[in-house]
């Protein structure tokens, strides 16, 4: 495989582009992190069910179910696009990244800052996000049951094709030359090996 690299103009260091490996091992280790992290809300929105109902004792109360669904929209809509944006915002890296000591950073090395952690956070999560909400919409308008199962089974078809669209740019890596992921690109960031 052939080494590609791009010169830090501010400091005159040398970076190398992460392989796709690594940025593969940096991303399976966020899920694992994430994972962790949502086990915990997933633990706090239903024990607050649990203890609401006396344990299984009495009939759940919707309001109990919607503060469930309030706590897990919490997760995925504010940690998740804050774990990202922040720690790439502050240290051009996340908790998987720190791991295989690789890091975004703008081209020429510089660091990324708020706005293109967004932009780029928007194009890993932007699609699944608005699949989510138009999900917990329709459960909101209290559609007939009929008309939300044929909606829901649109949307799951709609999210296998923002899978499938998320796959895809993850899988430019590798036959990029710059080894950018379609949100790298709408970011205008690259992933290097810091030396």
């Amino acid at each position: 495989m052939v080494e590609q690299r791009v010169v830090n103009a501010s400091s005159q260091v040398e970076l190398r582009y992460a392989s796709f490996e690594t940025r593969l091992v940096a991303f399976v280790l966020d899920v694992i992190v994430l994972l962790a992290v949502f086990a915990l809300f997933f633990a706090v929105a239903f024990f607050q069910i649990l203890l609401r109902t006396d344990f299984g004792e009495k009939d759940t109360p919707d309001s109990a179910v919607w503060a469930a669904v309030i706590i897990l929209a919490t997760y995925c809509f504010l940690f998740l696009p804050l774990y990202f944006i922040g720690l790439w915002a502050w240290r051009g890296q996340t908790v998987g990244q720190m791991a295989m000591v690789i890091k975004v950073v703008r081209r020429g090395g510089r660091p990324i800052g708020l706005a293109r952690a967004a932009v780029r956070v928007g194009g890993l999560n932007l699609l699944p996000a608005i699949y989510v909400a138009s999900l917990l919409g329709l459960v909101a308008t209290g559609a007939s049951e009929d008309a939300l199962i044929a909606l829901i089974l649109v949307l799951a078809l709609a999210g296998l094709v923002l899978i499938l669209i998320q796959i895809a740019g993850f899988l430019m890596i590798p036959f990029d030359q710059q080894r950018q992921a379609l949100h790298d690109r709408l970011a205008d960031t690259i992933v290097v090996e810091p030396r």
